[in-house]
């Protein structure tokens, strides 16, 4: 509730519509205080209705394409099916061909499919929570755990997230769409083994061997 809900709201707009959506560390699940629900909500529907989808060649459009028709379907099926289960669309929602709106979805239950599952496309999924203790606990609850963020001024609560949650790469005040390569990158659970980045992933592709030489006696 002590976050700067202006920035919370660009930065999440930004990490679930990067390549619309299709990336791996991009923002789908976003858990918001009760507190700070509707206003944070007015502010992402903000950022979100602003991004322009259209053809990537035209210097106009902020959002391209999906890679295929199936895909974007994927995805409205994906957001379809969440609304049947008491969420709501405010912003975006339809698609054309291979392009997808930016799309907000609201209310969304933790038993939908845009909850549980990677969406990888552009639409963010805002479910509602009463606490930090409830929003680590609904984090931990998926088979995944590659990247999470946590917005506050509260360093004790930024730093109880960051011991708690189960993921591998975590921001304080940031999406977890922010990478660089020197920084290993790699994620827990269901999200892959080892770590990524030049150092890591040269000691993930590395066998030891130890040998040591005695000197006669």
């Amino acid at each position: 509730p002590d976050a700067d809900l202006d920035e919370a709201a660009a930065i999440a707009a930004i990490g679930g519509t990067v390549n619309a959506g299709q990336v791996c560390i991009s923002t789908q699940r976003i858990l918001v205080d009760r507190g700070v629900y509707e206003p944070f909500i007015d502010r992402l529907v903000a950022q979100m209705s602003s991004i322009t989808v259209g053809d990537p060649a035209d210097e106009a459009t902020s959002m391209g394409s999906m890679i295929t028709a199936a895909e974007a379907r994927r995805v409205n099926a994906m957001i379809a099916e969440a609304t049947t289960r008491g969420a709501e669309v405010v912003t975006g929602g339809d698609f054309d061909g291979a392009v997808h709106e930016a799309t907000v979805v609201v209310g969304v239950s933790t038993e939908s499919t845009l909850f549980k599952e990677e969406l990888f496309g552009p639409a963010v999924a805002v479910t509602p929570v009463g606490g930090i203790e409830e929003a680590i606990s609904l984090c931990n609850q998926t088979a995944y755990g590659l990247g999470a963020g946590v917005f506050t001024q509260d360093l004790s609560a930024a730093l109880r997230f960051v011991r708690e949650v189960d993921a591998g790469n975590i921001h304080v005040n940031w999406s977890p769409l922010w990478r660089v390569d020197p920084m290993p990158y790699g994620g827990l659970k269901g999200s892959g083994f080892g770590k990524e980045g030049p150092k890591y992933a040269v000691e993930e592709m590395t066998e030891s061997k130890t040998v040591v030489i005695h000197p006669p006696r």
